[in-house]
């Protein structure tokens, strides 16, 4: 009887830490601190060592629903069925960290649980519809020592990193290997000391940039297509006066965010003759964020539209990573006739083809649009077509008062440390923000109210290890899960043998 209370208390108590567990690492995923997900990657880690398949998978169950439900909550305001299908989607990766049997000791524990992690990562990032890398852990380490890795070999090489720190925690605490761990530890801080402060442009200009936030509106419909649209006209037309005033220097670029204008401001001609006269008027080239059919009947496209005096639209991006459900319906016959919702959506978006790259005041540019800043080829597409900054266009309004414009602020952050580029967020109503080439925040704003930001960037020329060979860290930590699987299936086989032949 002792025995069985003693087992129940156990397993309460296992499911109790799995929690917590969960909730160390989501805490770490929303930016309290770069130790929380290297201590909570530790916890879920020795959870997972001793312990049979079955319960290796409840356990991975419960710490990553934790982690990825607290993370991406504000998804609740779309419905709790859809925060739950997107919560679902984060965690089926990582039960693969649960189901292959990883090594409990020495550096194959090392070796093989980063490169599994690795993976597992990648899984995320790109399946199904394109994955939906939120939460990566990479993006936690900001502020933390590992993050100079990443112009190396990107959010994977810190991902790698983590790991392999956790395990370095694991070991000591349960096997006491204090020089091996040391000696990890101090190995992935020097090389990503090392590799910080390295500057690999060949050579910077300064531009002043402004960004233009129009702020929240209650109205709907197309009066609230009209409302938004024409804050941000006021919003520049301030700004405009403020530089006229000497409080600010002329900038070279004004950039607005995604859907500031729902009204096709390409085949509106009272939107067109709107923003013609606000260009000529300020003299200053401005990216619009638009939904234009571009006399294209088969759909609407979600573009940046930079608007240059006198000439007016000249170059135009057309977003091309569109969002699953809320740019297009997958299988639509299928998930149409089941959630009635999905009729708010009639229409696929099309998407646009090849990287937004603009020419502006003798440099280049690259845009990216809301959601694509999480994948990391995007950004890594437009350094290597020649962007010298980036601008990131977005509109965070569904989310207001959530955490989901901060947490996109901070993967915009990652992206310019990784690529060693100047990263403009400007959002509709989340945080705007003017991020130097080093990640650090050069001016913010505030959630829900209007405003406007400028500054002076840096453009960049050059390119990190990581822009030239993306992929190596996924190539060797595939190479080396299957180096450990044929291994294993091997001693398998050769051990089912054995008994079979003592057996007969």
């Amino acid at each position: 009887m002792i025995r069985k209370v003693s087992g129940r208390m156990r397993k309460f108590a296992q499911v109790i830490f799995a929690l917590l567990t969960g909730e160390v690492l989501a805490r770490g995923a929303d930016g309290h601190g770069w130790w929380w997900s290297i201590i909570g990657l530790a916890m879920f880690l020795g959870l997972l060592q001793n312990r049979s398949r079955r319960t290796r998978l409840l356990t991975a169950v419960l710490v990553t629903s934790v982690w990825f439900g607290m993370h991406v909550s504000w998804m609740k305001v779309l419905g709790v069925d859809a925060w739950l299908l997107l919560t679902l989607l984060c965690v089926l990766p990582w039960l693969l960290l649960a189901l292959v049997p990883l090594p409990k000791r020495g550096w194959a524990q090392y070796a093989i649980t980063a490169s599994v992690v690795v993976l597992v990562e990648w899984l995320h990032d790109n399946v199904p519809w394109g994955g939906f890398p939120w939460g990566n852990l990479a993006y936690s380490q900001l502020d933390g020592p590992f993050v100079g890795l990443s112009l190396w070999g990107g959010q994977s090489l810190v991902a790698l990193a983590m790991t392999c720190v956790a395990v370095a925690c694991v070991q000591l605490i349960r096997n006491g290997k204090v020089f091996r761990s040391l000696f990890v530890v101090g190995a992935l801080w020097l090389g990503s000391v090392c590799a910080f402060p390295s500057v690999i442009h060949d050579g910077y200009r300064s531009t002043d940039v402004a960004i233009i936030q129009g702020g929240p509106d209650t109205k709907t419909d197309v009066q609230k297509q009209w409302s938004v649209f024409n804050r941000h006209i006021r919003q520049t037309d301030v700004f405009y006066a403020a530089v006229q005033a000497g409080k600010f220097t002329k900038p070279s670029l004004i950039v607005w965010p995604e859907n500031s204008t729902d009204v096709d401001p390409l085949n509106n001609l009272a939107a067109y003759k709107k923003i013609d006269g606000l260009v000529n008027r300020v003299q200053v080239p401005i990216l619009i964020g638009g939904v234009t059919w571009q006399g294209n009947p088969n759909g609407p496209r979600n573009a940046g539209i930079l608007w240059m005096p006198k000439a007016g639209p000249t170059q135009i991006y057309a977003k091309t990573h569109l969002v699953p459900f809320g740019e297009y319906i997958p299988l639509r016959g299928l998930f149409a006739s089941h959630i009635g919702r999905l009729s708010e959506i009639p229409t696929d978006f099309i998407p646009g083809h090849g990287p937004g790259i603009f020419d502006v005041d003798g440099g280049k540019f690259g845009d990216l649009i809301c959601f694509e800043i999480a994948y990391e080829n995007h950004a890594r597409q437009l350094v290597n077509n020649g962007a010298e900054f980036i601008a990131l266009q977005t509109n965070n309004a569904t989310y207001l008062g959530t955490q989901q414009s901060k947490q996109q602020f901070a993967i915009a952050r990652f992206r310019a440390i990784e690529h060693r580029r100047s990263v403009v967020m400007a959002s509709t109503t989340g945080v705007s923000g003017l991020i130097g080439w080093d990640g650090s925040v050069r001016a913010s704003s505030e959630q829900g109210r209007g405003t406007f930001l400028s500054t002076e960037i840096q453009n960049v020329k050059g390119r990190t290890f990581t822009d030239r060979h993306p992929h190596w860290v996924a190539f060797l930590s595939l190479l080396v899960a299957m180096t450990f699987g044929i291994r294993e299936f091997r001693k398998n086989r050769r051990v089912a043998t054995n008994s079979a032949q003592v057996n007969g």
